[in-house]
């Protein structure tokens, strides 16, 4: 394990890299002496490898790793800031505002979850797993309104399926009665 840490030390004082095999060895080795850390349940050690190697290359990779760690060590807040600061650098990895909401949900910021959950639909608007996890999770928060409304958009997206209109039957039964009994026959 010294020699990881000599060569990441190595590595990660070299002069800033963008591009290249620097740039790809900086993020293996900092991937790796971090996975070693976690397994070892040094995960602040882990963190700090992960900062020295974006403060070298700033890569996608990098803040992902990253904010799983702070997301396994329940530092929600910390997570789901990273990967608003990621997805703004990377917005073609909507991962990073999936894991964001999560966060923002799991810390109990039930506004900001519902914001990146809406912004992450915007940009992907037939993401139905996303849409029904959103559903399910405002049924769960008492948000009903917002629920049917996003039930409505499954239905209006051609998701007539068992699944949408029970979401609806469960939140208007009395407009949506027919068609539940219809669709359980």
């Amino acid at each position: 394990m010294c020699m990881a840490a000599i060569v990441v030390a190595v590595c990660l004082c070299a002069c800033k890299t963008t591009s290249g095999s620097e740039h790809d060895q900086v993020i293996r080795t900092a991937i790796d002496l971090s996975d070693a850390y976690v397994a070892q349940g040094r995960t602040d050690e882990a963190l700090d490898v992960y900062d020295r190697a974006l403060a070298e290359a700033d890569d996608y990779r990098l803040y992902f790793n990253k904010a799983l760690i702070l997301t396994s060590v329940s530092r929600n807040e910390e997570a789901a800031e990273l990967c608003s600061t990621a997805f703004e650098k990377y917005p073609y990895i909507l991962q990073f505002k999936k894991m964001q909401a999560y966060n923002c949900l799991i810390a109990g910021n039930i506004d900001a979850a519902e914001a990146a959950i809406l912004e992450l639909l915007m940009l992907n608007p037939y993401d139905n797993e996303t849409r029904s996890q959103f559903i399910e999770e405002l049924i769960r928060v008492g948000r009903n309104d917002k629920a049917y409304e996003q039930a409505l958009i499954l239905w209006n997206q051609g998701f007539k399926d068992k699944q949408t209109v029970g979401y609806l039957y469960s939140l208007k039964p009395e407009v949506w009665g027919n068609v539940y009994t219809q669709m359980n026959k």
